[in-house]
């Protein structure tokens, strides 16, 4: 399997936990357009690690929901067998819209896949979240989660971890 581009790489780092815990993007590599979009007041991204909405088995139990209310994501395989597995993957939104008719800045990139790296010590919330932006691979994604977790891409994190820079 050909390794896809990675457009974008974010660390997101716990400001506050409880009920909700929120995370802010600390560092950051390369450049993902629609994310200029989820810069808050504070002029920092932040997102809100959520619960499902809905029941059904096909929507992942945990999220991401970013500024104005929406949902960056679903964290696919965030547990396994009822325990936090340190990865997930999810994507974009393939509507035009979200929340009352807003537009979608991620619409014009809904082909595109995010993976995810959960730090955590002992607590039950991760103190950090990665995240890596995967252009065009959506359909695949779920099987480049499988390559992350078994260190497939442990040679580009290692580089992308080097050429962040702090986020204002």
């Amino acid at each position: 399997m050909k390794t896809p581009n990675i457009r974008y790489y974010a660390r997101l780092e716990a400001v506050t936990s409880g009920k909700t815990p929120k995370y802010t993007i600390v560092a950051k590599a390369g450049y993902y357009p629609p994310m200029e979009e989820l810069i808050g007041r504070d002029g920092k991204i932040s997102m809100y690690l959520q619960e499902k909405l809905k029941n059904g088995s096909s929507v992942p139990a945990m999220r991401l929901q970013a500024k104005n209310s929406l949902n960056f994501t679903g964290l696919k395989d965030w547990f396994i067998d009822g325990k936090l597995s340190g990865y997930a993957y999810g994507y974009p939104s393939d509507e035009k819209t979200y929340a009352k008719g807003k537009k979608n800045p991620f619409y014009d990139y809904k082909n595109d896949g995010y993976l995810f790296i959960a730090h955590q010590a002992e607590e039950a919330l991760p103190r950090a979240i990665e995240l890596i932006v995967l252009e065009d691979a959506k359909i695949l994604i779920s099987a480049y989660c499988k390559q992350l977790i078994m260190g497939g891409f442990n040679e580009e994190l290692n580089l992308l971890r080097r050429q962040s820079k702090p986020s204002m």
